[in-house]
């Protein structure tokens, strides 16, 4: 039986397994603010999106209070809560906000909560803690892939525009300052 727990400890091992025979040095120690990469499987998650003043808040507070009424928000069940901007034009301004809540089970969706697939591939990871680094994370994000010489997959239209990486809410659970939220953010690369 698929599980989405499984599918992703098995996809971290490959990469992981690969990236130790190489000695990558994002494997041995998850340090903040390094660049590791990794292998993502094609994930089915639960996704919701905001177009206002604070779409930040206003989508997440759509897929928090669902997980809730679903029973989703306890660490125990895994659930992984992925984030991203879309802007509707080529400017940073206005701009909207998309979750997506990946979970194991048989959950279906509804109301204002659809299904869409977060795409598998080869990303660049970067781990950083405190919301208020997040412009520094992105910076240090896309300097690495530069200098890296990877390339990433480009920016897509999208339903409410135009997305990229995806930044991973890892202690979303957790009812815990800014500072001390933590996150994984995501950028697809170019197979190589």
């Amino acid at each position: 039986m698929f599980s989405l727990k499984n599918a992703y400890a098995h996809a971290r091992h490959k990469i992981n397994s690969h990236l130790i025979k190489f000695n990558h040095p994002g494997v041995i120690n998850l340090r903040e603010m390094e660049v590791r990469l990794e292998r993502l499987m094609t994930i089915r998650a639960f996704y919701t999106h905001a177009f206002s003043d604070t779409p930040e808040e206003d989508a997440g507070k759509k897929i928090k209070d669902w997980a809730k009424s679903k029973g989703l928000m306890k660490k125990s069940i895994g659930a992984r809560l992925f984030g991203r901007n879309t802007y509707p034009t080529d400017k940073p301004e206005p701009h909207g906000y998309e979750f997506y809540l990946a979970v194991d089970g048989d959950i279906k969706p509804e109301g204002d909560i659809k299904t869409r697939e977060i795409p598998g591939g080869p990303y660049a990871v970067l781990r950083f803690k405190n919301l208020y680094k997040i412009r520094e994370a992105w910076e240090r994000m896309w300097k690495w892939i530069e200098e890296n010489e990877y390339e990433h997959v480009g920016w897509k239209k999208g339903e409410h525009g135009w997305v990229g990486g995806f930044e991973e809410h890892l202690n979303w659970q957790e009812e815990k300052p800014q500072t001390e939220w933590e996150f994984d953010l995501w950028i697809q690369l170019k197979e190589r």
